[in-house]
C-alpha cells in the first residue's frame, strides 16, 4: 500500500458511517510532519476510534470541489438578494415584492423574531435596502473567492439578519435554513485555496491548493441529513397511504397553464389526463419519498453516485417546473450543492475532459441491469465514479488540523441528528401542533391551511362577566367609537327583525342608509313610504334627504346602472354591466360554479367603481339592496335607499362611511336593550353586517364592539379588528401557527395595557386544515393566551391535538372537491 491509498468509499450499499469506519480502519496513525507508512490495521482499542476520526478529518485532498461549492453558494445567495426586490409568488400578494411584504411595506407595524432574536430591531426600509445589496455584493465577491474570508461573513450576517428577524417568512422554508446553515459553515472553511481572486494574488507566495478533508465530510453530512430527515417526515398515513397533499396540489387545474403553449391539442389532452390523476399523485408522493430517505447514501456510494446526481435534476426540475411555484432557488441550491459528493477534484478533471472530451465506456452489466430495473434513468449505473478523496501517496502528509475541529465537526453532525427528532418526544401530532417541528426539514411534507383568526378581548371594566348583576355594556370606560356592530347572516335575513331604518356595512359599498318598510306602522305603497321617510327626517334632522330609491333587486340595479351609462355616451360599460343583468335572469338555472363566476365579475365591476366614488356607475349601484352580492333577494317596495350628504362622508377613493358626530338616534332606529345586557348612558350607533373578511382591515376600527342579530341572547364581545394591524401574510401565518398565535395575543394585550391601564384576558379562534381535513380549532378558545407560557420540550396544553388521524375517505372520493385553502394558482 505505499505510495498509494486504499480506496476510501466502499462501493457496496452500506451505510455512510460503516463506510467511514471501515475507511478509518484501514488506516495507521501518523505524524502530522511526514508522509504515512501503511502497516497492518491496529485494533479499535489501541488506535482509538477518535483517533482515526480526526486523522481522516486531517487527510489532505484538493480543494477544487470545495472551491465550486463557494461559487455555486455565493452564487444563489446574490439570486436571492435579486429574488427579494421583484414580484413572485412568494410575496404573497400580486404585484409586491418579498422584500415589502416582510420587511418594508407601509402596512407592516411590527414583526415577529425568532424568539432568541427579540432583541433584533427591524431596520428601516432604506437600511433594509442597502442590506440586501451589501448581501448581493458580498455573495458575488464570495463566489469569485475575492477577500472570501469577509465576504462569507457579510453574506452571513446580513442573510442570517434577514432569516431570524421574520420568522413569518421563513419558518416554513426549509431552503433558507440550509443556505444559512451552509454560509455559516463556509466561514470557518479554507474554500478560497483554489479558482479565486485571493489564490490569484498570492500566486508568488507558494499558496497552498489543497484542504483538509472535514469541509468535505461536514458538507456531505449535513446535506445527507438535511434529504434523510425530509424522507423520515413523510413517513405518514396521509402521504403514503393517500398521496395528499400530493392530490390537492396535483388537482390544480391550472397546473399546465405555463406549457399550454408549447403543447399540441393531443397532447396537452394526454398530460393533463395524466397530472390530476390519483396514479400520478401516489406515484409523485412514494417517489419523492423514496428519493429523500436514499439520495443521500446513494451520493456517498462510488457505484451509485452518478445515478444519484441524474435523479437529483430530475427530482428538482419536477419540483420547480411542475409541482410547486414557491421553492425559489431551491432546485438549483439542491442540484449544485450535490456536487460536493464528487471527487474533490471533479472540477480539475472536468477541466481536462473539456479539453479532450471522451465519454468513457460504461459497465456493460451495471448499464442493462440499471436500465432494466429503472427505465432509461437507471442506466446511469454503468458508470462508477473514480476514487480520488485524498492525493498521491508522495504528496498524502496530513494537513494541521484546529484543537477542536474534529470536537466541532461531531458536535455539529450530532447535533443536525438529533434535533429534528424532538418532536417525537411531545405528546401530540406535531404536523397539527407545530410542536418540535422546527428546523425538523419537512420540505413541504404537508399543507396547512387556516380560516383567519380572531381575536377576542375580555375586560371586565366594559363587559362584566355574565352573572355579575352589572350592566353588560359600560360605554363610558369605552376609548372607543360609541358604535355597536350587530353580525347577522345574510341568507336569514329578516326584515320585519330589524328597525324601520337600518345602517348596513358591506364590502365595496360601505355603510348605508335603508328605510325597512316592514320593520315600523303597516306602510302599504312607495308613497307612503316616501313620506315616513321624510317626517323621520324632519322630526330628527330638520331637512329631508337629498336623495331616496327603491331597491328592487341587484339585476334591476345593473339594468338602471347600464340605462345610465349608455345615456352618458359610455356604450362599452353599459353591454358589460347589461350583460351581467341579464345573466343574473338565469342565475338559478345556472351550475354553483357558472354562477359565482357571475358574482365574482360583479363585484370586481364594483370594486373598480369604487375607486371613482363620484362616478355614475358607483352612485347606481349604492342603491342595490343590502346583502345583494351575498345573493339575498329583496321584497319589492320593502326597502329604500337614503342618500344624505351631511350624514355619509365620502371617501377620497373607497366605500362611504357614516359621519358618527351628525348621526342621531331616535326610535325608528329602534336600539332597545336587550334583555341580559341593558345599555347604560346615550344609545350607540347599531350598525348590521355580515362577513367581512379581509375587507374588515378598512371597514372597521381596531377595535370594536359585537353582538348577534341570529342570536339575540348572546351577550356583546370585544373584537380585536387583526386584519387591521396586520399584513395579509402575517395574518396567515399567525392564523395557522399556534406560538405565533399566542405572541400576537401578547402584543394585543400590551396595547391594551397601554391604552386602558388594565391588562386584558386575550382569547383566539383559528381553524386549521391539515392536508384537506376538515378544518379544526387550533387552540382551546377560553385559554388567555395573553398569559399561557409556551413549552419548547413538551405538549402545551392550551394547543388542541389532531382529531382525526385520516383525512375523511369522502374528501378523497370526491374528484371535483379540492379542500378550502388549496387555492388555484394563477393561469
Amino acid at each position: 500500500m505505499r505510495g498509494r491509498r486504499a480506496e476510501t468509499e466502499s462501493g457496496s450499499a452500506r451505510g455512510w458511517v460503516g463506510s467511514q469506519v471501515a475507511q478509518f480502519g484501514m488506516r495507521k496513525k501518523s505524524s502530522d510532519r511526514g508522509p504515512r507508512r501503511s502497516v497492518p490495521s491496529a485494533p479499535a482499542s489501541q488506535a482509538g476510534y477518535w483517533q482515526r476520526f480526526k486523522d481522516r478529518l486531517a487527510d489532505p485532498v484538493s480543494g477544487a470541489s470545495l472551491a465550486a461549492f463557494r461559487f455555486a453558494v455565493g452564487l444563489v445567495m446574490s439570486l436571492e438578494a435579486y429574488a427579494l426586490c421583484r414580484p413572485n409568488v412568494a410575496a404573497i400578494s400580486a404585484g409586491t415584492t418579498p422584500l415589502q411584504t416582510y420587511y418594508t411595506g407601509a402596512d407592516i407595524t411590527f414583526h415577529l423574531p425568532y424568539p432568541a432574536f427579540g432583541w433584533l430591531p427591524l431596520l428601516p426600509p432604506f437600511w433594509i435596502h442597502a442590506l440586501v445589496a451589501l448581501l448581493g455584493l458580498a455573495g458575488m465577491t464570495m463566489a469569485i473567492g475575492f477577500c472570501y474570508r469577509l465576504s462569507a461573513i457579510t453574506v452571513f450576517l446580513t442573510w442570517g439578519y434577514l432569516w431570524v428577524v421574520e420568522s413569518t417568512r421563513t419558518y416554513w422554508q426549509s431552503h433558507y435554513y440550509l443556505e444559512v446553515l451552509l454560509t455559516f459553515l463556509l466561514i470557518w472553511m479554507p474554500a478560497g485555496r483554489c479558482y479565486s481572486i485571493d489564490a490569484w494574488l498570492a500566486a508568488g507566495r507558494n499558496f497552498p491548493r489543497t484542504i483538509p478533508f472535514w469541509p468535505i465530510l461536514i458538507l456531505r453530512g449535513q446535506l445527507l441529513l438535511a434529504y434523510f430527515y425530509a424522507g423520515v417526515a413523510k413517513f405518514s398515513a396521509d402521504w403514503v397511504m393517500d398521496a395528499a397533499p400530493m392530490r390537492w396540489v396535483l388537482a390544480d387545474p391550472n397546473i399546465m397553464a405555463p406549457y399550454r403553449s408549447l403543447l399540441g391539442s393531443s397532447q396537452l389532452a394526454f398530460v393533463e389526463g395524466i397530472i390530476p390523476s390519483n396514479g400520478f399523485a401516489y406515484f409523485i408522493s412514494w417517489t419523492g419519498l423514496l428519493f429523500d430517505l436514499a439520495v443521500g447514501f446513494l451520493l456517498l456510494i462510488r457505484r451509485t453516485r452518478v445515478f444519484a446526481l441524474v435523479l437529483m435534476i430530475i427530482f428538482h426540475a419536477t419540483n420547480h417546473l411542475l409541482i410547486f411555484d414557491d421553492i425559489g432557488w431551491f432546485p438549483l441550491v439542491g442540484v449544485t450543492t450535490a456536487l460536493i459528493f464528487l471527487n474533490p477534484d471533479w472540477p480539475e478533471k472536468l477541466g481536462r475532459w473539456l479539453r479532450h472530451p471522451k465519454v468513457p465506456k460504461p459497465d456493460w452489466g451495471w448499464f442493462a441491469a440499471g436500465a432494466v430495473l429503472i427505465p432509461v434513468v437507471g442506466a446511469a449505473l454503468g458508470w462508477k465514479s473514480k476514487s480520488s478523496d485524498t492525493l498521491p501517496g508522495e504528496k498524502k502528509q496530513r494537513m494541521p488540523l484546529g484543537r477542536w475541529t474534529a470536537a466541532f465537526v461531531a458536535a455539529w453532525l450530532v447535533w443536525q441528528g438529533v434535533m429534528p427528532l424532538r418532536h417525537y418526544w411531545i405528546a401530540g401530532d406535531g404536523r397539527f401542533t407545530y410542536e418540535g417541528m422546527s428546523f425538523s426539514w419537512r420540505l413541504k411534507a404537508e399543507a396547512r391551511h387556516a380560516r383567519g383568526h380572531q381575536l377576542f378581548i375580555r375586560d371586565t371594566s366594559i363587559l362584566p362577566s355574565p352573572g355579575s348583576g352589572r350592566d353588560r355594556i359600560d360605554w363610558e370606560a369605552w376609548h372607543g367609537e360609541r358604535v355597536l356592530y350587530r353580525r347577522l347572516t345574510p341568507s336569514r335575513l329578516d326584515l320585519a327583525q330589524l328597525p324601520e331604518i337600518v345602517v348596513v356595512l358591506e364590502p365595496l359599498l360601505g355603510e348605508r342608509i335603508f328605510f325597512n318598510a316592514a320593520g315600523g306602522p303597516g306602510i302599504r305603497n312607495e308613497q307612503e313610504a316616501r313620506e315616513r321617510i321624510s317626517q323621520l327626517w324632519q322630526e330628527s334632522y330638520g331637512r329631508v334627504p337629498d336623495l331616496v330609491l327603491g331597491a328592487n333587486g341587484l339585476g334591476q340595479g345593473l339594468e338602471s346602472v347600464a340605462s345610465q351609462l349608455a345615456a352618458a355616451g359610455r356604450d362599452a360599460e353599459a353591454k358589460r354591466i347589461g350583460s351581467l343583468a341579464a345573466q343574473l335572469r338565469q342565475l338559478d338555472e345556472m351550475k354553483p360554479a357558472e354562477a359565482m363566476g357571475v358574482i365574482r365579475e360583479i363585484r370586481a365591476l364594483i370594486k373598480e367603481a369604487a375607486t371613482r366614488p363620484a362616478d355614475a356607475m358607483m352612485a347606481g349601484l349604492r342603491a342595490l339592496p343590502p346583502f345583494a352580492l351575498e345573493g339575498v333577494q329583496a321584497s319589492a317596495g320593502s326597502l329604500f335607499y337614503i342618500e344624505d350628504r351631511s350624514l355619509q362622508e365620502m371617501q377620497p377613493a373607497g366605500p362611504p362611511r357614516l359621519n358618527r358626530k351628525q348621526w342621531k338616534e331616535s326610535p325608528s332606529t329602534r336600539v332597545i336593550p336587550r334583555p341580559g345586557y341593558p345599555i347604560r348612558t346615550a344609545a350607540p350607533l347599531v350598525v348590521y353586517l355580515g362577513d367581512l373578511g379581509i375587507t374588515s382591515r378598512e371597514l372597521l376600527p381596531q377595535v370594536c364592539i359585537f353582538d348577534s342579530q341570529d342570536s339575540p341572547g348572546l351577550p356583546p364581545y370585544i373584537w380585536w379588528n387583526s386584519p387591521r394591524d396586520l399584513t395579509i401574510s402575517k395574518g396567515m401565518h399567525i392564523s395557522n401557527q399556534a406560538f405565533f398565535l399566542r405572541r400576537y395575543a401578547r402584543r394585543v394585550a400590551d396595547l391594551w395595557q397601554k391604552e386602558y391601564g388594565r391588562r386584558p384576558v386575550v382569547t383566539a379562534a383559528t381553524a386549521v386544515s391539515l392536508n384537506g381535513r376538515p378544518p379544526q380549532m387550533l387552540v382551546d378558545p377560553e385559554a388567555d393566551l395573553a398569559s399561557v407560557s409556551a413549552s419548547w420540550f413538551t405538549h402545551n396544553g392550551w394547543i388542541k391535538d389532531l382529531e382525526l388521524r385520516r383525512i375523511p375517505r369522502e374528501i378523497l372520493a370526491d374528484k371535483n372537491r379540492r379542500p378550502a385553502g388549496f387555492a388555484e394558482r394563477m393561469p
